[in-house]
């Protein structure tokens, strides 16, 4: 449950038969680094910007013929409901991931898992740690 809170819901997605110009136009207006590849409602792949720059721009193809299906990356890692966010991070660590679907037993796409996410949760959570303490040590009780 914890990366269904976490998690961009729900993923911006593309599909196989898109161009890459037409994905650079939704990683836009979405405003995000990477996009599901669906195809008949499953997960095929993902497409990111790294994908983008690595396999279209910098070997010189045409964004505006080159096919998702051509460049986008396959078979997809993902990470599912019921994984910890520190789970998540260390197999984004592991396999230098920056993002990741996230998916239910079936594995249909729930959301989108960014390390910004992840790490702006877990600075979340420490921030709150950090005031418990220092309320705890301020604390003017008995001997105190």
């Amino acid at each position: 449950m914890e990366l269904t809170r976490i998690a961009k819901r729900p993923a911006a997605s593309t599909r196989l038969g898109a161009t890459v110009r037409e994905v650079c136009q939704s990683l836009r207006d979405e405003k995000v680094g990477a996009l599901a590849v669906v195809d008949k409602g499953r997960l095929v792949g993902i497409i990111s910007e790294r994908d983008i720059v690595n396999r279209v721009i910098a070997p010189g193809r045409d964004p505006q013929t080159t096919l998702v299906s051509e460049v986008m990356t396959a078979p997809v890692k993902t990470v599912k409901e019921d994984m910890t966010a520190r789970e998540a991070l260390e197999l984004m660590h592991e396999g230098r991931f920056r993002h990741l679907p996230l998916v239910d037993r079936s594995e249909r796409v729930l959301g989108m898992v960014s390390v910004r996410d992840l790490l702006r949760d877990r600075i979340d959570e420490l921030d709150m740690k950090n005031a418990d303490l220092i309320a705890f040590i301020s604390a003017d009780g008995p001997g105190g």
